[in-house]
């Protein structure tokens, strides 16, 4: 399988809210009292304020992964309030899953940003939480931390790249 992440343009922003459709579902089997995915009446999730500002704010960035040149998914990196690298979101569809199309995507992505890294996880999303630690874990040599924050409500991974 040949792998290749590409920024996406602002004029094909629809592909990353088409796929965040399919991610924000995703995550709905996660929710609890400190997430709400709301569903609309036409069957559309509402989309987090924050996606679009991947196109006018220097510090977002969007990215596609492609597998054999069909989209296989894509990963929102930003730099956060505390200046740090962070994925904001990160998603492989199905059929691309265990095939390294993930590990990838995030090392790649370290690749590209280097410097101080936070990666956030719902507590209750242990497959992520399984994912990112041992992505990471390989990535820095074993050098990395985890930590739980927002009041015990995520799961946050910290190294540099």
């Amino acid at each position: 399988m040949k792998f290749e992440l590409q920024e996406v343009k602002e004029q094909n922003k629809e592909v990353i809210y088409n796929l965040m459709q399919l991610y924000t579902y995703e995550l709905s089997f996660f929710e609890d009292e400190t997430t709400d995915f709301k569903l609309l009446d036409s069957g559309l999730y509402v989309m987090s304020k924050y996606v679009g500002m991947y196109w006018t704010s220097e510090k977002r960035h969007p990215y596609i992964l492609k597998c054999d040149n069909e989209l296989a998914g894509f990963v929102l990196q930003r730099f956060n309030e505390d200046d740090k690298n962070e994925i904001a979101e990160f998603f492989v569809l199905n059929k691309y899953r265990r095939s390294g199309a993930g590990k990838f995507m995030a090392n790649k992505m370290f690749e590209l940003y280097k410097g101080p890294w936070e990666v956030r996880t719902l507590l209750k999303n242990k497959r992520a939480q399984d994912f990112w630690r041992n992505v990471i874990k390989e990535y820095s040599n074993n050098n990395f931390e985890e930590k739980l924050i927002r009041d015990n409500t995520r799961l946050a991974f910290y190294f540099e790249s």
